[in-house]
């Protein structure tokens, strides 16, 4: 069985809004919409991999602010451990490097995007959090 780890960031902006990406055509789970972020590498730490998963994604350097929850994803042979933490843009504008679309959506409109099921976990927290409160889920504004 294949096993690893994935990164992703809740990042956010001064209106509250938080970053999507969706799957570009040819890539496992085309088209539905997720947190950016990646695979751990060998040696990398959590917040490693994810400051190099955003660069390279989108051209951005983000500060981590801290864990918000996780998921674990199964299909025969793969298991995949997801990681999410708020993060918050330190430079950069969030610019599609590898052909994905971006879209900066409010909390409470994430049901209407199709995101892959271990992302569950993570929505609600948003999705379900009292209004002004994204402060406490670490989700800062820069």
């Amino acid at each position: 069985m294949t096993r690893f780890t994935v990164v992703a960031a809740v990042i956010s902006d001064e209106e509250g809004r938080v970053l999507l990406a969706r799957r570009p055509e040819g890539t496992h789970m085309a088209g539905l919409w997720e947190f950016p972020g990646g695979k751990v590498e060998t040696g990398e730490s959590y917040s490693e991999a994810l400051v190099r998963e955003l660069d390279e994604e989108l051209g951005i350097s983000v500060e981590i602010c801290r864990p918000l929850t996780f998921a674990v994803h199964t299909e025969p042979d793969l298991e995949i451990l997801l990681l999410f933490f708020s993060g918050a843009i330190a430079t950069g504008v969030p610019t599609p490097r590898e052909g994905q679309e971006l879209r900066w959506i409010r909390p409470d409109e994430l049901r209407a995007y199709p995101m892959p099921p271990a992302d569950d976990e993570v929505v609600s927290l948003l999705v379900n959090r009292t209004e002004g409160s994204m402060v406490d889920l670490g989700l800062t504004y820069t």
